[in-house]
């Protein structure tokens, strides 16, 4: 089993890395993010579409943690 396990991660992680060749080689033009306070230099647009790709999935991490700290089943107040 723990080499089933190896081998789909070898694959997941073979396969992360060519979508983003294949994303760095189909998207190689500079782009200026400008934020209203922050202005981010000339990157490639594959680069900054896979950053906003990950801080995606963070901040959908943290929410889902934050949401999961609060009860869910609430008895209403007799008052």
């Amino acid at each position: 089993m723990r080499h089933v396990k190896r081998l789909l991660t070898l694959v997941w992680v073979i396969s992360l890395l060519a979508a983003g060749g294949i994303l760095y080689l189909f998207n190689p033009d500079p782009v200026t993010i400008d934020l209203v306070w922050i202005r981010v230099p000339e990157t490639g647009l594959a680069v900054v579409l896979i950053s906003t790709f990950f801080v995606g999935i963070l901040t959908g991490i943290v929410l889902v943690l934050i949401a999961s700290m609060f009860p869910k089943n609430r008895k209403p107040l007799d008052g």
